[in-house]
This record gives C-alpha cells, structure tokens and sequence, in this order.
C-alpha cells in the first residue's frame, strides 16, 4: 500500500504514497543468474497489461516502461538469500499534481486515461502475464521472447551514449542477446552492456 524508503536502480528515490499505486515484490528461485532477463519479463508483462487498460506505453532499456514519454513503470531486480527480488512498481492512480513532485518526468494509467483503475485487478493481471513469459523462459529459453522484446525497443539502430559504473562511451545499438544485454557497437569493437544508462545523440 506504501513505502517509506521506496528506491529505483542506483538508489533513486521512488515517490510511493499511500493507496494509489502498486509496489510489489517477486521472490524467484530460478533464473537467479539473469537479473537483466527478469526485468525483461516484467517489463513486458507491464506493457501488455497497461495496454489491455488502455494505457498506452512503450518500453525503454534496461527497465522502465513509459506512458507518453514520461515514467510509468520502474523495475529493480536484487538479489538476496532467498533468490532473486523483482521489485516492481507502476503509477495506477496517482494525480497529477503529485506526479510534479515526482522530480523527473512521469506519469500515471490516472493521468493517460483520466479514469480510476483496481489496483488488485491491475497487480492480478501483471502477475499473470508475468509467470506466462516465466514459464516460457524456463521451458524453451528467451531466444523465443528476445525478437519481441528487441522490437520493442526504439534504441535498435540507434546512436546512444552509455554511463555505466565503469565506464562512459558513444556507439550504435545493434540488438540485444540471449542475456537481455544490448550489443552496442563502438570504434574499439562490440560492448556488451547488461545495466546502465542510455542517451540517444
């Protein structure tokens, strides 16, 4: 219903007031090894959710779903004795005044629609197409899901500036491998990236 210490990627502050959004967890024990794949799935699960709600939205690499152009959806993904937590966190109801407090440009399903939507029926149907594309993964892999997930991305092709912890370069996004990492070309050869930030120049 609430945190008090809500936080995103690089420990963001993430705006959580009471009653109007979804804050959720996911504890998994498989697939603890890929991190970035998970938040693949749930991203994916989010879109197509908010898009049965009419809500539409689009997904921007590594874990945020967009509404408009503005933040919808962020998702973390951390590890911890008992697995992988996938945290996930979508604006449902939350008015646009507060979302101006927000800080940074964002968005609610409230504020696209101008309708009120259940929050249950909302976090119910996240869940469910999440474990579909779970299940998916577990049985045939995600070289089945990765065209889908790659054509969501607008970045494909794309020429982007890259912060990670390490390092900062320039190149040209490729695709996206069987780990849910970008390729992204640059003038010393081929960067793997499986977390940090995109700027298209």
């Amino acid at each position: 219903e609430e945190q008090t210490a809500g936080r995103g990627r690089l420990d963001r502050h993430w705006l959580s007031p009471a009653g109007q959004n979804i804050y959720c967890s996911i504890i998994l024990k498989e697939l603890t090894d890929k991190p970035a794949l998970l938040t693949i799935l749930a991203a994916l699960a989010v879109k197509e959710t908010l898009q049965k709600n009419n809500t539409a939205a689009e997904l921007k690499w590594p874990n945020d779903v967009l509404a408009g152009g503005r933040k919808i959806c962020g998702i973390l993904a951390e590890a911890s004795s008992g697995g992988l937590v996938i945290g996930i966190g979508v604006n449902v109801n939350m008015k646009k005044k507060l979302l101006e407090d927000v800080g940074r440009p964002a968005t609610s399903m409230l504020a696209e629609t101008g309708q009120l939507f259940d929050r249950d029926k909302i976090l119910n149907e996240i869940l469910e197409n999440f474990f579909v594309f779970y299940e998916h993964v577990l049985e045939r892999g995600f070289a089945s899901l990765r065209q889908i997930w790659q054509n969501e991305l607008h970045i494909i092709g794309a020429k982007v500036r890259v912060q990670t912890i390490q390092k900062e370069f320039d190149g040209t996004v490729l695709s996206v491998d069987d780990d849910g990492a970008l390729i992204i070309e640059t003038a010393r050869g081929l960067e793997k990236v499986l977390a940090g930030d995109i700027y298209v120049v």
